[in-house]
């Protein structure tokens, strides 16, 4: 009986003294597979709860400078022979959650399995760029590329995730055997070792996921490790518990931010909320302590929480961009008048400034401002700085151009600022004389996001006014997600992109290799020019390169519009005094460090 009592006693001891944070999110968690994960299965919310699980070789610190992640150096690009070799040190401190070292058998492993099951996802894309990659021995790993492509090889395939071989292994050996190996192994919902102390717990659809401790401080070989930021831009990685060291630049200046590795929490649970009232009420109430949302919080909900005792409110510049792509596999999204034409009508200075109240910054490129070298500030959008009545009558010129023309052809007084359309178009016709068919405009609803749900409201009714037959849908992320990167049967959509500071996306959402299904380009886009503009890009030796012919392939975007550039927005968040974050300071905001699951702290 005394034994007993002793475990209840450690039992409630170990309650007591668990340390838990409480998230909200919009929407449930729909695989728990990498592979599905970074393939279609790709979203935000899957992101947050377990993305960062999984290592990558190079990493970004917050200041976008190019670090170690799971190698222990940047290693160089040699020339050797006909092809061009990467040879990677690995760090050997590195541990997975089930107890097996992190090896050059896991990264084989990885790039491999992608490669030679074809696994599908424009995630994946830098897994698919190196001829072969070989294991040295346990510690290093060399990768042979045909061709020199410096900024996908540093920014793309050697930040690709990783994944644990010896758990991995007999699923893909199963998998190999089945009628559709990858289709099986895609459907396989399992939750695997992370390189995290933390990692996937229970996962109650509708309600929460949890995540949970599952290796010990004592144990956990990144416990206590510091990234150390000096004035000057100098930064060091040091490990006092393994040894490990690296630094860059000047660290002989003052030390201006140092972040330590936790975890600090045993437990997050991320709590699923129907719309976003319902998850500032409770954050209101201290039910959850922040709110992960990638497109921030709007205007009227910041005024909602702006004096609420024990919330703190952070803006920081956005990383990402909400557009709309047209389908250009189908009639008329493949003319690109009718493209320019639609873009013609978007007034995004009076979507951001009088609509969205001047939560949005109006956006031509798929660059934001606040990523400064990479922005091209010289490209303007179709019809910018003109009025309403002008953007009618350029639309209808540029579809008149295009050979469209109407049942009743609209009329359009530039000079009436208040109603320049005097009759509406109707019964619209392409060039072969033949109806325009009726065309859907999916987009997320007020719940979701209101910004894009209230921009789709005026451009179907913009559209409507000079005759184009465009009905809005609203509807549920998840089913965008699928009719666009999946089943890729749609007119035209509104979503947005989180992106990376480095533009290697470009490759994957517009050049022609990268088609959805198998990868992001779900307009479809075709043009050799602006694929040959990313291969200079990728090639490039230095970043003047790099940055001259991203210059070039923003031109051509704004030119040919597979999508429609709308607007980009400060990154609002909100937590608890609560918690504490390692900084909350940073381009892109905390969202984009998926709430620093092994770095937030419980305010006692």
């Amino acid at each position: 009986m005394k034994k007993v009592f002793v475990g209840l006693l450690v039992l409630v001891a170990l309650s007591i003294f668990a340390v838990q944070v409480n998230y909200g999110i919009f929407s449930d968690v729909t695989t728990t597979n990498i592979w599905n994960l970074l393939g279609s299965g790709s979203s935000s919310w899957n992101f947050v709860v377990q993305l960062w699980k999984y290592p990558s070789l190079l990493g970004m610190n917050k200041d976008g400078t190019l670090i170690p992640s799971a190698a222990a150096e940047i290693p160089k690009i040699e020339k050797e022979g006909n092809m061009y070799t990467v040879t990677v040190k690995l760090r050997k401190d590195m541990r997975w959650s089930n107890g097996a070292p992190f090896t050059a058998d896991d990264v084989v492993f990885t790039y491999t399995t992608v490669k030679g099951m074809e696994i599908p996802g424009g995630n994946w894309g830098g897994a698919y760029e190196p001829e072969k990659v070989e294991k040295i021995d346990t510690w290093t790993v060399k990768f042979y590329f045909k061709e020199k492509k410096t900024m996908t090889i540093y920014y793309d395939t050697l930040m690709t995730a990783i994944v644990c071989s010896n758990y991995w292994k007999p699923i893909v050996e199963k998998a190999k055997k089945q009628k559709d190996p990858v289709k099986w192994l895609l459907s396989q919902e399992v939750i695997d070792p992370g390189i995290t102390a933390l990692n996937l717990g229970k996962i109650e659809k509708g309600a929460f996921v949890q995540v949970v401790k599952q290796v010990p401080n004592d144990k956990y070989w990144a416990y206590g490790e510091k990234n150390i930021y000096y004035k000057g831009g100098g930064f060091s990685i040091v490990n006092p518990k393994t040894g490990f060291k690296w630094s860059t630049g000047d660290t002989k200046q003052p030390v201006t931010l140092q972040v330590e590795n936790g975890p600090f929490v045993d437990t997050i649970v991320y709590k699923v909320f129907g719309n976003k009232q319902v998850a500032i009420q409770a954050l209101i109430a201290g039910d959850i302590d922040y709110i992960y949302n990638p497109v921030g919080l709007t205007a009227g909900e910041t005024e909602q929480l702006k004096g609420q005792k024990d919330i703190k409110i952070v803006s920081n510049p956005q990383l990402g961009f909400r557009y709309l792509a047209f389908n250009m596999r189908k009639f008329p999204m493949n003319v690109k008048e009718f493209r320019q034409a639609i873009a013609a009508l978007i007034d995004r200075d009076f979507i951001c400034n009088q609509v969205l109240q001047g939560r949005a910054i109006p956006l031509a490129t798929p660059v934001p401002p606040a990523n400064s070298f990479w922005y091209n500030s010289a490209v303007k959008t179709i019809g910018e700085g003109l009025s309403m009545g002008e953007r009618y009558q350029l639309a209808v010129s540029l579809l008149k151009k295009a050979g469209f023309k109407w049942d009743t052809e609209p009329v359009i007084d530039p000079k009436d600022a208040k109603n320049p359309v005097k009759t509406p178009g109707k019964g619209l016709k392409g060039p072969d004389g033949k109806p325009v068919p009726t065309l859907t405009l999916l987009s997320p609803g007020m719940d979701y996001d209101p910004m894009r749900a209230q921009t789709a409201m005026y451009i179907e009714q913009w559209a409507k006014n000079i005759g184009i037959p465009l009905n809005l849908k609203l509807t549920d992320f998840n089913e965008i997600v699928t009719k666009a990167f999946d089943e890729v049967d749609f007119d035209m959509y509104i979503l947005g992109w989180g992106i990376g500071r480095v533009p290697t996306y470009f490759r994957s959402f517009w050049h022609s290799k990268e088609m959805a299904p198998d990868g992001f380009n779900t307009p479809g886009y075709n043009n050799p020019e602006f694929d040959a503009i990313v291969e200079e890009f990728e090639y490039a030796d230095t970043f003047e390169q790099a940055r001259k012919a991203i210059f070039e392939a923003q031109k051509i975007l704004a030119e040919d519009l597979p999508y429609i550039i709308l607007f980009t927005n400060p990154m609002i968040e909100a937590y608890r005094t609560s918690i504490k974050f390692p900084f909350d300071n940073m381009l892109d905001g905390i969202q984009g460090y998926f709430g620093f699951p092994e770095g937030v702290r419980r305010v006692q």
